[in-house]
């Protein structure tokens, strides 16, 4: 299921979307589940279904989850498809016939109790760097990262038993020879993200090293060539591969070609995930679409570090998680998108506490945008019969909103949400003070034309506020819009110089204090 750590990661993606439509934009916003490999078997079996019930629970629940906090996917695929898996047949042939994947033998452990080569999730041992337990070519203790056939004193997780070393045929991806082809991509990157550059940078000094492209395993895409009948494709291609798959799909019934979008010069791919992925989307994937001949796609690559849950790093296994279904029944979705954002990972690891969340909640989106908008709003609809009232809109005013579009928008484009929002707030804040400092209660009946003037200037505020907030936190923005009869919103300044005012909900309301300790015991009571 769906946490919110892994929300905070992804989050930046529909910021995105939302943004470069309201630009007048062509965008695909994709994304889908891996329904392949050893996760989906290992989850299939502590469920006691089979792993195509698996993927078909949870990619339903993912979709489920992702409409209820607001992410507006144009495709969210599943790689179990018969689309999919045809176009990677595909692929994976074209990248044979170009040379690019060839044939290998090599030895392989082998569980000869269990009778199978074992996939490295099914290798445990000690880690050649601690001596600690370790599984596959990676360890949790020291975060050491090695080769299978490095790690020492190994043995099956399934059956305790020690393997042997067996030779078997293997197909391998000729990942060395894009070499060139990753170093023009490191060269070239705009709007990367320091943990991406340093990655990258290290898998170039150390060389890149071809990978293996099938494995033994009964779970994923067969292999389009004669003599792999008892293999499947390794999905570290054959998922990355989903990204061209989905948007051939969702191109193919808008009736363009996907390669325009991939490709062409004036088109931009925004990667956005988890610096744990960093590798697939800066080599590999970069080096799949070369040999596809696919050349020098705009990649901008939104790698978030790790956001943390009360000090402590989120955990399905242990369930120290703040589950996204539960979040979406019991709370304001937008406030969990603005405070997630606010406390975004973006270059360093963050720790999501309920206190400050709360705190953030009610200081920022109960007092000052909820309280602007409901004072102001209300006002007019008593005092001007429900309208807006003639006015001029400040010089001033006009042209630090003009101007907050275009700093916002770079800041967005370059991967800034947090600054982005903070300064769209600024304007909130000012806004609110605007209204307060000119006692419009008084100056209604002294001085009747300034007051419309300053309740038009408010309203113009709010207008704004509902397009440059509206990527953040989209339903908040269509209430306001609602209210005040507005379209779709442009990313440009917007003045709404008349018309009617519905009456708006009241957008945020106050959070008890209290349940910031009560959702931590129920953390610590497993409970959530």
């Amino acid at each position: 299921p769906l946490h919110l750590g892994r929300i905070a990661v992804l989050l930046p993606g529909d910021i995105l979307a939302r943004y470069h439509r309201m630009m007048g934009d062509e965008v695909i916003f994709l994304s889908g589940t891996d329904c392949h490999g050893t996760p989906v078997t290992i989850k299939a079996k502590e469920e006691g279904i089979m792993p195509i019930q698996a993927v078909k629970k949870y990619h339903a629940e993912f979709q489920k989850c992702f409409k209820s906090l607001g992410f507006s996917f144009d495709i969210f695929e599943k790689t179990h498809s018969k689309f999919h898996e045809e176009k990677v047949k595909e692929f994976i042939l074209e990248l044979y016939n170009k040379g690019y994947i060839y044939e290998k033998n090599v030895e392989q452990a082998y569980c000869e109790k269990c009778n199978e080569y074992l996939a490295d999730k099914y290798i445990v041992g000690k880690c050649p760097h601690c001596g600690e337990e370790a599984t596959g070519d990676d360890c949790e203790n020291c975060n050491g990262e090695f080769e299978i056939n490095e790690l020492l004193d190994i043995r099956c997780k399934i059956c305790n038993s020690r393997p042997i070393l067996k030779e078997t045929k293997h197909l391998f991806f000729a990942l060395s020879k894009f070499e060139e082809d990753v170093k023009r991509v490191y060269e070239n990157q705009d709007g990367w993200r320091e943990n991406a550059k340093k990655i990258l940078k290290r898998y170039l000094d150390e060389g890149l090293r071809d990978r293996t492209v099938t494995r033994d395993f009964n779970w994923g895409v067969d292999v389009p060539l004669d003599g792999y009948e008892d293999k499947k494709i390794f999905v570290w291609i054959e998922a990355v591969m989903g990204y061209l798959t989905a948007s051939m799909k969702c191109l193919k019934e808008r009736g363009e070609d996907y390669r325009d979008y991939w490709e062409g010069e004036d088109s931009r791919i925004y990667f956005i995930h988890g610096k744990d992925n960093i590798p697939f989307h800066t080599v590999i994937f970069p080096a799949i679409l070369s040999g596809l001949g696919i050349k020098n796609p705009n990649l901008r690559l939104i790698s978030g570090e790790h956001l943390k849950l009360e000090g402590k790093p989120f955990s399905t296994v242990k369930n120290w998680a703040i589950w996204a279904d539960y979040v979406c029944k019991r709370y304001n979705v937008d406030s969990f998108r603005y405070y997630l954002v606010l406390n975004s990972p973006e270059d360093k690891d963050t720790d999501f506490t309920w206190r400050e969340y709360i705190n953030i909640h009610n200081s920022d989106l109960v007092n000052e945008l909820s309280n602007f908008v409901n004072k102001v709003l209300s006002f007019s609809r008593k005092n001007y019969a429900n309208r807006i009232p003639k006015g001029n809109i400040e010089e001033n005013l006009k042209n630090e909103i003009l101007n907050l579009y275009f700093y916002i928008g770079d800041n967005i484009e370059e991967g800034h949400f947090k600054e982005s929002l903070n300064e769209i707030m600024a304007l909130c804040k000012k806004g609110n003070k605007y209204f307060d400092n000119n006692k419009v209660w008084d100056l209604l009946s002294l001085n009747p034309s300034k007051c419309k003037d300053v309740i038009y200037n408010c309203i113009q505020i709010i207008v704004n506020l509902s397009n440059l907030l509206y990527p953040f936190m989209p339903n908040t923005c269509k209430k306001i819009k609602q209210s005040l009869d507005l379209k779709d919103g442009i990313w440009s300044f917007t003045e709404k110089k008349e018309g009617i005012i519905r009456e708006c909900d009241i957008l945020f309301t106050k959070i008890d204090k209290k349940r910031a300790s009560e959702e931590v015991a129920r953390l610590k009571e497993n409970k959530i």
